[in-house]
């Protein structure tokens, strides 16, 4: 799907490392030992996506798993949605920054829905109805018909999903640059913090390091790889 053997491979890389952290996110949260709240369906959801990004690159899927795709990410958007109303009233929200990752679902169906738009995936081969005969068939069979030019709908809708992506990044490395790598909220709160979800409580200082490496200021580094990365993506499309 991409002319650059080079990014592919680099799309490739990029995504994943952001499913591989996605996973241990996800086990984190669901044995009960991550250091910073968290949303386990967003874990896994980010790591469907990445696996999902890596089959575009090599252009692997079909009509089945395209509609696959558009009704898992569209659950995930509107899971994301209520998600988003309902984070408003908690004081500790399960799925920071929901807003992003709605984006990045509505995105991903997007991408599914609109290749064949922006790829020119529609067109057929001249000739293929079948009502030639001999060798005049054959020729005709062989010419293939030019591209469907993209409609203008589809190439601004996808420009404006660059954009948004590109403010995305530009929203996670700003919380990649504020936030903690720990997940400490501050000194004042130090002594209080504990691993979310294990029994009984584990101080900050004695969590393990691999857990610490899975703080807020990594997380926002993952999202901002995935949201660069879509957006590539989506470039290479038009």
């Amino acid at each position: 799907m991409i002319p650059s053997l080079w990014l592919s491979f680099a799309l490739t890389a990029l995504f994943a490392v952001t499913g591989g952290y996605a996973l241990l996110r996800w086990a984190s949260l669901r044995a009960g030992v991550a250091t910073h709240h968290g949303d386990q369906v967003a874990e896994l959801g980010h790591l469907v996506m990445s696996a999902a990004m890596i089959a575009m690159v090599w252009a692997y899927g079909g009509p089945t798993g395209d509609v696959a795709q558009i009704v898992l990410f569209g659950l995930l958007g509107l899971y994301f949605l209520a998600r988003r109303l309902g984070d408003r009233r908690a004081t500790h929200p399960g799925c920071p920054a929901s807003e992003q990752h709605l984006l990045m679902s509505v995105a991903m169906v997007w991408m599914v829905a609109g290749m064949p738009l922006l790829m020119g995936g529609g067109t057929g081969s001249a000739g293929g109805g079948g009502h030639h005969h001999g060798g005049a068939a054959e020729t005709a069979e062989a010419v293939p018909a030019p591209s469907a030019p993209t409609p203008g709908w589809a190439f601004w809708l996808t420009v404006l999903f660059i954009v948004a992506l590109a403010a995305s990044g530009l929203f996670w490395t700003r919380r990649a640059l504020t936030a903690s790598r720990d997940g400490e909220p501050g000194d004042d709160e130090r002594r209080s913090l504990v691993l979310v979800g294990a029994p009984g409580g584990t101080s900050v200082a004695t969590r393990p390091r691999t857990l610490r490496l899975l703080g807020p200021r990594a997380d926002a580094v993952c999202h901002l790889g995935m949201s660069l990365g879509m957006a590539v993506m989506f470039l290479t499309m038009l």
